[in-house]
């Protein structure tokens, strides 16, 4: 019971994260999962659970008139490091995976809270853009953390909000479906594990919407902050009940 507690709480705020800000699912998740399921299991229920709540989010999207050569880049480099990040999914221990994922959060988090806007950055052509993606691409293999790189380097580059969650929410949505496709090809997904995508689906569903309705309503930078400091300290906790 406690474990079903855990996984939908952490569906429900992973959902909402997602949906207001397009991408952390799998951060925000997995600071929740890690606790209850091993990785061989929560890596494809957080990809899956990311991918439904972009299709969800979508239908709350306004237009926008930017250029898919924008993105293009991070998908295709993106699609090749996939492979090997769902060959690492299986290649390592529960112990491991929450010491490298807390480890992770404790320096992703301060990169992303002060993102500092790097002038140099910005001189750096579509090839730089395509190595992002595919370090991009092999964690989003390894569970579903595909948008945590992009999101840090597009806001280092300065780049607008706009062009931010286009790339960041058409990067996640290639990638997840991409690596979901590969996970059911290796038989990652299996039957056991279709009672928790049911209910996610109906868990995420509602928190989504409203994340993606707040999205305009809300000051990102201010809501941005909020979330990072929590991820800071799950990924401390995560750091120390490993070590410890």
């Amino acid at each position: 019971m406690q474990s079903w507690s855990l996984f939908l709480v952490g569906a429900c705020i992973a959902g909402f994260v997602q949906g207001l800000t397009g991408f952390a699912f799998a951060l925000v998740a997995m600071s929740f999962w890690v606790w209850a399921l091993p990785p061989q299991l929560a890596a494809p229920l957080v990809v899956f659970a990311s991918l439904w709540s972009h299709i969800i989010a979508l239908s709350k999207e306004r237009p926008h008139q930017l250029n898919v050569s924008l993105v293009l880049p991070y998908i295709i480099a993106g699609l090749i490091g996939v492979p090997l990040g769902t060959y690492l999914l299986h290649q390592i221990n529960a112990e491991t995976f929450k010491l490298v994922l807390g480890i992770f959060l404790m320096i992703w988090c301060p990169v992303m809270y002060f993102s500092p806007e790097l002038k140099l950055l910005k001189h750096l052509g579509k090839k730089t853009d395509a190595m992002i993606g595919f370090f991009g691409g092999i964690l989003g293999g390894l569970g579903g953390f595909c948008g945590s790189l992009p999101s840090a380097w597009v806001m280092l580059k300065g780049l607008s909000k706009i062009e931010q969650r286009y790339i960041l929410r058409h990067f996640n949505f290639a990638i997840q479906f991409f690596t979901f496709a590969v996970y059911i090809f290796q038989g990652t997904v299996q039957l056991q594990q279709w009672p928790y995508i049911i209910a996610l689906m109906i868990s995420v569903t509602i928190p989504a919407l409203l994340g993606a309705q707040l999205f305009y309503k809300i000051s990102e930078t201010q809501f941005k902050h909020i979330v990072l400091s929590l991820l800071f300290a799950s990924g401390g906790f995560l750091v120390i009940s490993t070590v410890v």
